[in-house]
């Protein structure tokens, strides 16, 4: 992991562990909306394709990928 990516993750992370089975969210969403707002570009994208390969590496065993929600065109994720 790259170090600038670190620091969202442990967000990310501790995130995670709060939210219910069955509950679907995206990175915006499970980082804080406006918190999200604040990333640079580049560092919002990569840790999007980095948690997305994790999903389906198996790093988050708990969370499955779901199509991407039309409205706002973005990832979606459940725990299971």
């Amino acid at each position: 992991m790259k170090e600038n990516m670190k620091p969202i993750f442990d967000i990310l992370d501790a995130n995670l562990k709060k939210i219910r089975t069955d509950e679907k969210f995206s990175l915006p969403s499970l980082y804080g909306e406006s918190e999200w707002d604040k990333l640079y570009i580049g560092d919002k994208v990569m840790a999007g394709n980095q948690f997305l390969r994790q999903v389906r590496q198996g790093y988050y065993p708990d969370i499955k990928e779901l199509p991407k929600d039309n409205q706002h065109g973005r990832r979606q994720y459940q725990k299971k």
